[in-house]
């Protein structure tokens, strides 16, 4: 059973700044995330993709490589005591800190960053100081924006099967989440184990920052989240998929425990993201976790 936020959160994660990610095909990214997503494209160093989509430099960078998969994770802990407050921490625990470089820093344009391996084996980064902000989001297909503003770049669902626990524990009582939902359902097949998403949240009102499903993907990402302002949004989005060919995850549908309207496109590499707007916005002072068994209201219907 999930302890109550009070009991788990740390008040100095901010939100999910960014995530890089690695791909084989660079410019099928560059063609999805600004021709389909809507993201901008702005001037990156050589093989590499940043898509921005507020006024940060990106949120998105995607760099050449020889698979498809995450390659790091960006939490925003907003000033430079909560990120020596994060560092200490991290110590106590016993975690190895892993140091970034004045280039490193430099790439993902932030004042002062490190990081930590989780579980997973993923790159959990943590700065503060954001630089290069303050630009404005112009997107190449007239996308009027996306929905940031004091909650990050969206959510990450990571692949966790096989680990679901430590990395449970990592995030919420390590590095301090706090606990929103835990879904479980059905085996989607025969063979399958039942499906159990740990949904938590940074100090921010999005419902959920980060998820960990007991499925497995070998990008190790189940998917990522960018919020549109509306519904519309979201259908113009969706007419933009199927006339691009891409294929989809889940179809339009509506999320119980968040309220997201949503559907899921298999992007470039097999990385998927919802695509979704309305998502439920929570005072964490007053809201309990919560435990579900339903996950959707209607629709999303979902292929795996």
């Amino acid at each position: 059973m999930p302890t109550s936020s009070s009991e788990s959160h740390a008040p100095g994660i901010g939100g999910l700044g960014y995530v890089l990610l690695q791909a084989v095909d660079l410019e099928a990214w560059r063609g999805f995330g600004t021709g389909v997503v809507g993201a901008m494209e702005v001037a990156m160093p050589r093989q590499c993709l940043g898509l921005k989509i507020d006024e940060h430099p990106y949120r998105v960078l995607v760099t050449q490589g020889d698979a498809d998969r995450l390659l790091a994770m960006g939490w925003d802990m907003r000033s430079a005591q909560n990120l020596a407050a994060m560092r200490a921490r991290l110590e106590s625990k016993g975690l190895e800190i892993l140091e970034r470089s004045p280039e490193e820093a430099s790439l993902r344009c932030v004042e002062s960053l490190f990081a930590v391996k989780d579980p997973l084996g993923n790159d959990v980064e943590f700065y503060h100081g954001r630089t290069g902000c303050g630009g404005a989001f112009a997107s190449p297909i007239g996308v009027p924006g996306f929905v940031t503003e004091g909650m990050g770049l969206g959510h990450l669902v990571l692949a966790a099967a096989g680990a679901e626990q430590a990395a449970y524990t990592f995030y919420r009582d390590t590095l301090g989440l706090g606990d929103s939902d835990t879904l479980t359902l059905p085996p989607m097949a025969e063979g399958y184990p039942p499906i159990q998403v740990n949904f938590l949240h940074a100090d921010n009102p999005r419902h959920h920052s980060l998820a960990l499903c007991n499925l497995p993907s070998p990008s190790g990402v189940m998917h990522l989240m960018v919020e549109l302002p509306s519904v519309d949004e979201v259908g113009r989005c969706h007419d933009r998929t199927l006339a691009g060919g891409w294929g989809l995850m889940a179809s339009l549908g509506r999320h119980c425990n968040d309220n997201m309207f949503s559907f899921y496109v298999k992007g470039p590499g097999g990385i998927t993201l919802e695509i979704g707007s309305e998502g439920r916005q929570v005072d964490w002072s007053t809201v309990e976790p919560t435990v579900s068994t339903i996950p959707d209201y209607w629709g999303h219907a979902y292929q795996f």
